[in-house]
């Protein structure tokens, strides 16, 4: 039978903290939409989350990430993220380090009351401490959404569906070079209170590198807990015989200042 052993300190972080929402969730908000789920609402932030994801086989992975978000104007925002990821294979084999870095910079050239149209460029950048936790290779994932600001007259909703090609740039030459596209649809409603939302968000990857097609289908729920900090769940599975995983869930947590 197979176990799983939360024994960091994260892990203990996110479970107070968690005890805290439920604790602190009828504490009095400022009406502001501090969520973090608006995709071309920059602000300050720092945002840490921890996943856990089945893979097929007997086979697990643990990823802690941490993320910082900095608008650098008005139309132009960056974020940044790192990873400390615990991937357990079967016979009892686990490998522990650091992942790749990834970076972003986003621009939104035009927004209106209805819509908003952003243009992004993300890189992956080959720092994994291990073959294993990463993809061996530095990449670029230029990509361009739509956001519409409460479609369908659903009030407190955003719809962003997103595009995003990715492809390796430079790294390790005997790694599998890597060109893959991804479709991305990302639903959320905010209460009216803006003190609790929920998310809806399909992706569809195809692997043009590997022939490879598979579907990721995840929901999210979260709330404000005091002040501008706030946290979420996300439960996910995998969709296609291609699927890197079975199913995962991730826990989070957000600070944001303006």
């Amino acid at each position: 039978m197979r176990t799983f052993k939360f024994n960091n300190l994260f892990a203990c972080i996110l479970s107070l903290l968690f005890v805290l929402v439920m604790a602190l969730s009828g504490s009095a908000q400022e009406k502001k939409d501090n969520s973090g789920t608006n995709p071309v609402n920059f602000t300050n932030d720092f945002r840490m989350w921890m996943e856990f994801d089945m893979l097929q086989g007997d086979n697990s992975y643990i990823k802690q990430a941490f993320e910082y978000r900095t608008p650098l104007s008005k139309k132009v925002a960056s974020r940044i993220r790192g990873y400390k990821i615990d991937l357990s294979q079967g016979g009892g084999t686990t490998t522990t380090g650091y992942g790749d870095m990834d970076a972003r910079l986003i621009w939104v050239p035009k927004v209106s009351k209805k819509a908003a149209i952003a243009l992004g460029i993300e890189a992956t950048f080959n720092t994994a401490t291990h073959p294993t936790l990463g993809t061996g290779k530095t990449t670029l994932g230029p990509q361009a959404f739509l956001v519409f600001f409460q479609p369908f007259g659903i009030k407190g909703a955003i719809l962003a569906p997103a595009y995003q090609y990715v492809f390796d740039v430079g790294g390790d030459e005997d790694r599998s070079e890597i060109s893959r596209s991804a479709v991305d649809i990302f639903f959320v409603w905010l209460a009216a209170d803006k003190k609790h939302w929920a998310v809806i968000n399909p992706t569809f990857v195809f692997d043009h590198e590997n022939d490879k097609e598979f579907a990721l289908f995840e929901v999210e729920g979260g709330q404000m807990m005091f002040g501008a900090t706030s946290s979420y769940i996300r439960p996910g599975i995998g969709i296609g015989s291609d699927r890197p995983y079975e199913w995962n869930i991730e826990f989070g947590f957000k600070v944001i200042w303006k």
